[in-house]
């Protein structure tokens, strides 16, 4: 009788199982972390590269461009300063509540009871006026009054908006929101 050679499949098989009786889970594991690590060498890691560039390339052209325009005169403000030009005279304060007033009943909205009071930062550069405006009206309204308030105002906040709904089948909202109105020391102090 002729000897039966195991097919190549069959050893590759037997010496699977024996490595794997011998260091149990440990090789599978071991086998599967290095295809991974090189999958990701081989197919993440150039993306990355590559996207890498891509962005030290745009950085470069914006880096070439602040370069040009400061060259040019045209530097763009810092964002301190364009706060501070933002900032509205304190001296106009009533006429500044009088136009919230008037975009709220333009609006349609009925206000309730206001709430105001003023803080001043600690070296004197400007003061905040914090404004609580209970509204009531419709919720598109409410929308339209908010928007209206900062395309009209660009130094106003809106800090909190609290809409509640007494009746579920009505129209009617309760808002109470939370202004912000930024203006300069009451002495005019622009550092």
């Amino acid at each position: 009788m002729k000897a039966v050679k195991l097919p190549e499949a069959g050893h590759l098989r037997l010496d699977l199982e024996i490595a794997f009786w011998r260091y149990g889970w440990r090789l599978p594991v071991a086998l599967l972390a290095l295809a991974l690590g090189v999958l990701i060498w081989l197919f993440w890691v150039p993306v990355q590269v590559t996207s890498a560039n891509r962005a030290d390339a745009q950085l470069q052209q914006a880096r070439l461009e602040t370069g040009r325009k400061s060259a040019t005169g045209t530097e763009p403000v810092p964002p301190l300063q364009a706060f501070r030009e933002t900032l509205l005279p304190q001296a106009e304060t009533s006429l500044q509540l009088r136009m919230i007033f008037q975009w709220a009943a333009n609006a349609g909205l009925t206000v309730s009871q206001v709430d105001m009071r003023r803080q001043v930062d600690a070296a004197n550069a400007y003061s905040q006026l914090q404004i609580v405006l209970p509204v009531r009206g419709d919720y598109l309204k409410i929308k339209q009054f908010c928007s209206n308030l900062l395309q009209g105002l660009p130094a106003l906040s809106i800090d909190q908006l609290v809409l509640k709904r007494d009746q579920p089948g009505t129209g009617q909202v309760e808002a109470q929101i939370s202004l912000s109105v930024w203006q300069e020391a009451a002495g005019g102090n622009k550092p």
